[in-house]
């Protein structure tokens, strides 16, 4: 009977998404207008000079507020509780170190572990110190010291580790009673009045949790919620809780950890995989284990960051130490009454919180993670409440440590949706499981609502097929011109085209290396339980990207108001081979003329490899960031690949001088997990690179391997060659405020 009455209920859920969904779109319909005068508007060399520079130069090279790397602010707000430990002083203090080692496949393709294990046996502890390790969680140790067939327990001392519990289980180290049950044995075992807990292995922040167990991949990881469970199960009064991890440094952690622990110490960036350097900051705490609490948090910070600019000098580094105390003392009003007045901006002013969010420093950009560090975003928002939200912050971060490139990242992100809607429904459940602020929550909804509503009205294209076509290169069937939802199509094609979307669940337009996908119930779900707002369908009418990008004469005019509707224009380029597409990635680049007009970039080259400078091979290429440092600019970017048969990403660095390859990073299927970044390659490794493919009706095929397998040398080149060779089709992506994209016709 129960599952009668669920079927019922999904059907009748159907039926409501896509009620709501036609009004929503039907109204926006019935207020657009065809603008035919658009491209007429007066516009100046000046004005498109200024706007196509915004738009290429990337992230400033400067700190908007001044930067606070290095600093320590050992000042607290007023009417703060205080803090759970108690330290004595005097070099009295005994400390029990929990570090929980989820070893996952760091360790069994990289031994990331055991080179932590060395550096922690390397460092002089002090008799005060108990460094318990729990270990488990990889299907193999690079040492025969370490069981791979069961989780066990270890002492680092004495300059080696000491097995403590030779058999604690098979249980899951995403599995929260895992983790309670280590901090538990670890509290009986090991009695101390400074307890601290190191959680070690991957993390995605709010968006994913934390964790990778490579023996249970289908449990995910463990979210945020998960996680405070486990610490309140286990009743232990940390003080500080740390991410040897991706992404933890952000706001909705701290929150939670408020209730457990007196510090976090997390990373806003995915970490290097070399990770935290141990032996320092461990031998500093054994000479005073008195040590205050944020000085420990600042030896850590700066030996990693050190670190790393030393072994990954092109990786990207971020550690800040963060007083939970004052964090729950002073930011949930703060928090509350500068989400309200964003809220009310986003409904007058959807634009201006859109192009904030777009130049605020953002992390994890490559996995569409919506990790954006929240003063950057909030100073650039610029209201009142936004102004005091920024300054409790930046008191509550009491050390901030970054490498050198990281400019407005200033210690505490937090997810704000906007590149990608995969994570919207996850986040908003968790936000209700870990009772996240109810305003911010709300201005989250808020914003993704006008977003996806913007996606799902404006049309745009799914894919630069449509636009091929139209151009009448002979590709698949559809010969009905370029697809303007509100200026060509009529309603009922519209209504047939949303339906669609909804009956098939989702559309993504990039299978393999894209992670966007236009999910049927995102916007259901924003706006279910909720009146259908007439403001928002008015402001999504009259602020909309209506643009021709036909290609005449090897030009595509824009006029100032279309191009205040763009976020980002990028370069996409497809090889034919005779049966189809070959996608080749997306760069940064474009040109313009004298009038502002778009058109081709003048080098037809792409980015290709080679050993010996000489025999270049072309590989693909996504463009994720850049900054203008001083008037260089310096670009990160993508290269999808088989790194010796597994599935990653190699990571780019490119400036005026020089294109590198800094490191790699693996890619996961069955988990949201955003994986630390590897050391540079090693001479040896193999490389496959992977390609979208697609017929010529644009329907995605396969993965392609583009050319033959290359093998690592002891000189392995990146750089520009000319694709003339090649029979290829390239075209301007435009993403508008929305994040909508839209292709034009070929440039070339």
């Amino acid at each position: 009977m129960s599952e009668n009455k669920n079927k019922k209920f999904s059907i009748g859920k159907l039926l409501i998404a896509i009620l709501v969904i036609l009004l929503v779109v039907l109204l926006c319909i019935s207020l657009f207008k065809k603008d035919d005068s658009s491209n007429n508007d007066p516009v100046t060399r000046d004005f498109f000079t200024d706007y196509y520079n915004s738009l290429s130069s990337g992230y400033s090279g400067n700190w908007k507020l001044g930067t606070n790397v290095g600093v320590l602010n050992d000042k607290v707000a007023s009417n703060v509780k205080a803090k759970r430990t108690q330290i004595l002083g005097s070099n009295k203090d005994i400390i029990t170190i929990m570090v929980y080692m989820c070893g996952s496949d760091l360790e069994s393709k990289n031994a990331m572990g055991v080179y932590d294990l060395q550096e922690m046996a390397a460092a002089n502890l002090s008799d005060n110190i108990n460094l318990i390790v729990y270990t488990g969680g990889t299907t193999k140790w690079h040492t025969n010291a370490i069981s791979t067939q069961v989780n066990q327990i270890y002492r680092v001392h004495k300059g080696g580790i000491e097995q403590l519990v030779s058999n604690a289980g098979t249980g899951s180290m995403v599995d929260p009673s895992t983790l309670t049950s280590f901090i538990e044995w670890c509290a009986d075992n090991y009695e101390a009045n400074r307890y601290e807990l190191i959680m070690w292995d991957h993390g995605s922040g709010s968006v994913g949790g934390y964790g990778y167990d490579e023996k249970y991949p289908k449990l995910g990881s463990m979210s945020l919620a998960q996680m405070d469970k486990a610490l309140t199960d286990a009743d232990v009064a940390f003080d500080f809780v740390a991410f040897d991890a991706c992404l933890m440094g952000n706001l909705e952690t701290g929150l939670m950890l408020a209730e457990h622990a007196d510090y976090l110490i997390g990373s806003e960036e995915a970490e290097p995989g070399i990770g935290w350097y141990y032996t320092d900051w461990l031998n500093a705490l054994s000479k005073n284990t008195s040590m205050p609490t944020i000085e420990i948090g600042k030896a850590i910070a700066d030996s990693f960051v050190a670190q790393c600019g030393k072994q990954t000098p092109g990786q990207s580094a971020t550690l800040s130490v963060v007083d939970l105390a004052e964090l729950s003392a002073t930011i949930p009003s703060k928090l509350s009454a500068y989400s309200s007045a964003t809220s009310e901006l986003i409904k007058s002013d959807f634009k201006t919180v859109a192009k904030a969010r777009s130049g605020s420093r953002e992390f994890a950009a490559s996995a569409y993670s919506d990790l954006v560090d929240l003063v950057d975003m909030a100073s650039t928002i610029g209201t009142s409440e936004a102004s005091e939200l920024v300054e409790a912050l930046l008191s509550c971060i009491k050390y901030n440590n970054t490498s050198r490139d990281m400019y407005n990242s200033y210690g505490l992100s937090v997810y704000f949706p906007y590149r990608s809607t995969r994570y919207i429904n996850s986040t908003l459940n968790l936000y209700e499981q870990i009772d996240m602020n109810e305003e911010y929550t709300e201005c989250v909804r808020n914003f993704a609502t006008y977003a996806t509503s913007g996606q799902v009205s404006s049309g745009g294209s799914h894919n630069a097929y449509q636009s091929f076509n139209s151009y009448g290169q002979g590709y698949g069937n559809n010969t009905n011109g370029y697809d303007y939802y509100y200026t060509q199509q009529g309603s009922s094609d519209l209504v047939y085209d949303l339906l669609s979307l909804l009956l098939s669940g989702h559309n993504t337009y990039s299978n393999s290396t894209n992670y966007q996908s236009y999910y049927a119930d995102d916007l259901f779900s924003l706006l279910f339980g909720r009146g259908i707002d007439r403001s928002m369908t008015q402001y999504i009418a009259d602020n909309h990207f209506d643009g021709d990008l036909t290609v005449n004469d090897g030009k595509i005019a824009l006029s100032e108001k279309q191009l205040s509707m763009i976020d980002s224009i990028e370069y996409n380029v497809f090889i034919d081979d005779g049966t189809g597409f070959i996608d080749l990635g997306k760069d940064n680049v474009f040109d313009y003329d004298e009038e502002g007009n778009l058109i081709a970039p003048e080098d037809n080259t792409w980015l290709a490899i080679s050993n010996d400078n000489s025999n270049w091979q072309v590989i693909p290429y996504y463009f994720t960031y850049s900054i203008d440092d001083n008037g260089s600019l310096i670009s990160y970017g993508t290269v999808p690949v088989k790194l010796n048969g597994s599935d990653a990403n190699l990571l780019l660095y490119l400036d005026d001088e020089s294109i590198e390859i800094v490191g790699a990073t693996y890619t996961y299927d069955d988990v949201d997990v955003i994986a630390k970044n590897l050391e540079e390659l090693s001479v040896g490794d193999e490389l496959e690179f992977v390609c979208d493919y697609y017929d010529y009706d644009g329907n995605y095929l396969d993965s392609y391997i583009l050319g033959d397998k290359f093998v690592v040398g002891e000189n392995t080149y990146i750089g520009d060659i000319s694709i003339d060779d090649y029979k290829t089709l390239a075209s301007y992506e435009i993403k508008d405020i929305y994040q909508q994209s839209y292709w034009s016709t070929p440039l070339r």
